[in-house]
């Protein structure tokens, strides 16, 4: 199993009510259709990466 981290957000409730229509749609989680839609978006894009920098929310690797 993949090593997961947490992230909390703020979406309006029209655009969360259409976020779990769409995961029923396709038989998952609210979790799961997210990570699909981030996975995809950014497959798909190819800009390269920002830098990051001392900023406190860049993830340490």
């Amino acid at each position: 199993m993949r090593e997961t981290a947490s992230l909390t957000i703020r979406v309006d409730r029209d655009l969360l009510r259409a976020l779990k229509v769409r995961a029923v749609m396709n038989d998952r989680s609210s979790n799961g259709e997210l990570t699909a839609i981030l996975r995809e978006v950014l497959k798909t894009e190819k800009a390269p990466e920002p830098r990051l920098g001392n900023r406190s929310d860049a993830s340490q690797q």
